[in-house]
């Protein structure tokens, strides 16, 4: 969901037909997770099994948790995880799991998305697999996921997190934004005859500028259905309409939590009009880092993964937690 006075209407692009006349096919078909990351677990916290994508579990390093946002999937990730491990940080350990209600996470009462209950899941996850941790934690959320992860740092309950990266996502642009969310929402295609076909929406449209990103990440954005005229296609995994009573809670506030999160931050942005008045001030007061991607649209993440991988991973270089070893006292001295 694009809480930016939304890219079309921006950028004055109308959404594109649902299904295109180039015969692009083969270049559009999925990608599957195992290019991306090393294993897909399941963990259970309360009444819901997590659908988890891990990389690097046996590593030693960091851990970056990587929250997605509403409508999308842990693959939205899935680049980025890749350039991580591929790159000057081989040894950290890369998580991102699917929401409740997202991807292929399963179990009961999936349409409760208010933001206690996402954070408690978050928070339980990362308790879940890795109890009595001692690494640095890195806290990384796109849009929704950045106001779940920003409140999971301000709650206190993980400890040693080095760092809270949001991603394309201030209080104040959210929350002028949600009147005209309903209208986007109403304006996609209800349903995709191929899964080809939801990616090339995904990629004509501007929703996502990658095609690779696209392929890998939009198969977990939807599911199959029957169509009205009886023929079989896919729809959308997540229904954002009936989620509008959370919307609200997701962003309210959002700025006061991050800025007085107690850890070291780093906001990723396409631009610097969508700095409300707090994080103006706030940043003029070094309160936290400012990363600007102008040439990204609202999924930073999948539009330019290289620059968020290197961006997540020199943010926890700067601010990694130093563990100096205490000298023994000489006992050939007096």
């Amino acid at each position: 969901m694009d809480f930016r006075q939304h890219i079309f209407k921006a950028r004055n692009i109308p959404l594109p037909p649902l299904e295109s006349t180039t015969d692009d096919t083969e270049q559009l078909t999925p990608l599957e997770w195992p290019g991306y990351f090393e294993s897909q677990q399941a963990i259970a916290v309360g009444d819901t099994t997590f659908n988890v994508y891990c990389s690097g579990l046996a590593n030693t390093g960091p851990i970056f948790v990587l929250h997605h946002g509403a409508g999308h999937s842990g693959l939205t990730y899935g680049l980025v995880a890749r350039h991580i491990l591929n790159g000057s940080t081989p040894n950290c350990t890369i998580v991102a799991p699917d929401a409740r209600d997202h991807g292929s996470t399963t179990g009961a009462n999936q349409q409760l998305l208010s933001l206690e209950r996402l954070v408690d899941d978050f928070v339980g996850i990362i308790q879940a697999m890795f109890p009595n941790n001692t690494r640095d934690l890195v806290l990384v959320g796109h849009s929704m996921g950045g106001a779940v992860v920003a409140h999971a740092a301000a709650s206190r309950r993980l400890g040693n997190i080095a760092g809270l990266i949001l991603i394309d996502i201030v209080e104040g642009s959210a929350m002028d934004s949600l009147s005209s969310i309903p209208t986007f929402i109403n304006a996609r295609p209800k349903s995709f005859a191929t899964i080809e076909s939801a990616i090339r929406w995904h990629v004509e449209s501007g929703a996502i500028q990658s095609t690779e990103s696209a392929r890998l990440s939009v198969p977990t954005l939807i599911v199959p259905t029957t169509k009205e005229d009886g023929s079989a296609g896919w729809t959308w995994r997540t229904r954002l309409l009936p989620t509008e009573e959370y919307w609200h809670g997701w962003y309210s506030g959002l700025s006061k939590t991050f800025i007085s999160a107690p850890t070291a931050k780093l906001l990723v942005l396409a631009g610097t009009d969508r700095l409300d008045k707090e994080l103006l001030i706030a940043q003029m007061q070094g309160k936290f880092q400012l990363e600007l991607l102008p040439a990204a649209g609202h999924t930073i993440q999948e539009d330019l993964p290289n620059r968020v991988g290197d961006a997540i991973v020199s943010f926890w270089k700067r601010n990694q937690r130093v563990n100096i070893p205490i000298r023994q006292p000489d006992s050939h001295l007096p």
